[in-house]
């Protein structure tokens, strides 16, 4: 009976334990320190600017949402080439549907339609061919950036759009925060429907997935389907921050997106995270460099942040998951 007593204290306590509440909600420390730095950003810069900061980060909040899906969805499962998409599909609104009277309204269906068909692409590629992500995803990153180059030799710049009102107030709401949301209503849209427990099924095991009556090759392409989708939604974010198509901007995200996405608690062997985090961590990600550059400190200490930070969020992922393994 004291045995029992004792055991069942045990496995209490276990229950509680941080090691596994941070397991269960991997975004909290991105939530943490966001907020310290917020407040530190608040301290630093008094007139923060609301309006115009959320303008800002929403490109690259966005760019981490896209890289999330594929990330999840397991085996070494990345899409490298969200960043050059997003300019990709810049260009089809700016050069290609506003100079032939599709600039208004009717040009969102069509420009989401081109990101989740390059979405697609990727996926199928990846699943029919059995080629690795990386490589995969690589690929497209380059053929995309060619693209950009020769569809934008010269940055295009645009006037009098819809789209540059969502730089700044939408009525009582900040357009930035519209942009940003977009994907986290899709993301928690998805969640009534089965796709999303099949996601984080095939990201944590394919083949016991499989052995339960998963499509484990629709669930994966529909992943960087939704990735591509959420990139031309990120475009738009883009044309508002920027109003115009510049192909030097192509690399922009790529690998400040996944360090925002491992950041964020997403793991990077799948079956694990969301775009919540994601947001969190680009969130982070973005506030150091606000914080950096209202300290006057050399810009050309982010890129080893960015380094460190990524480290960092990967290893404490893999501690996570070794002790869910070893717990098991």
């Amino acid at each position: 009976m004291t045995d029992t007593i004792l055991t069942t204290s045990r496995a209490g306590r276990r229950g509680f334990s941080v090691r596994d509440f941070l397991r269960r909600n991997s975004y909290v420390i991105a939530l943490l320190l966001a907020v310290i730095l917020l407040v530190a950003n608040l301290i630093i810069q008094p007139n923060f600017g609301w309006v115009q900061q959320l303008a800002t980060f929403a490109p690259l909040a966005i760019a981490a949402m896209a890289s999330t899906p594929s990330i999840i969805s397991g085996r070494g499962g990345f899409d490298l080439s969200i960043s050059p998409l997003m300019t990709f599909c810049s260009a089809v609104f700016i050069i290609v549907l506003v100079p032939n009277g599709l600039g208004g309204i009717e040009a969102v269906p069509l420009v989401l339609l081109v990101g989740a068909v390059m979405g697609g692409i990727n996926g199928l590629l990846i699943v029919l061919l059995r080629v690795p992500p990386m490589v995969v995803t690589l690929a497209m990153y380059f053929v995309l950036i060619g693209v950009n180059l020769k569809f934008i030799p010269n940055p295009v710049s645009m006037t009098g759009s819809w789209v540059s009102s969502l730089s700044g107030m939408v009525g009582p709401i900040p357009g930035g925060l519209i942009m940003i949301s977009i994907p986290l209503l899709i993301w928690g849209a998805i969640g009534f429907i089965p796709y999303k427990r099949m996601l984080y099924a095939v990201g944590s095991d394919d083949a016991a997935a499989f052995a339960s009556g998963v499509n484990v090759a629709f669930v994966r392409l529909m992943a960087y389907v939704f990735g591509g989708l959420f990139a031309a939604i990120g475009s738009f974010a883009l044309v508002a921050l920027v109003s115009s198509a510049d192909a030097g901007q192509s690399s922009s995200y790529t690998l400040v997106a996944v360090a925002a996405v491992a950041l964020g608690g997403t793991s990077l062997v799948g079956g694990r995270g969301g775009v919540l985090g994601s947001l969190l961590g680009a969130a982070v990600i973005y506030l150091l460099q606000s914080l950096l550059r209202g300290l006057d400190v050399n810009p050309t200490w982010l890129q080893l942040l960015y380094g460190v930070v990524l480290i960092l969020a990967v290893v404490l992922g893999a501690q996570l998951t070794r002790k869910k393994k070893e717990s098991a």
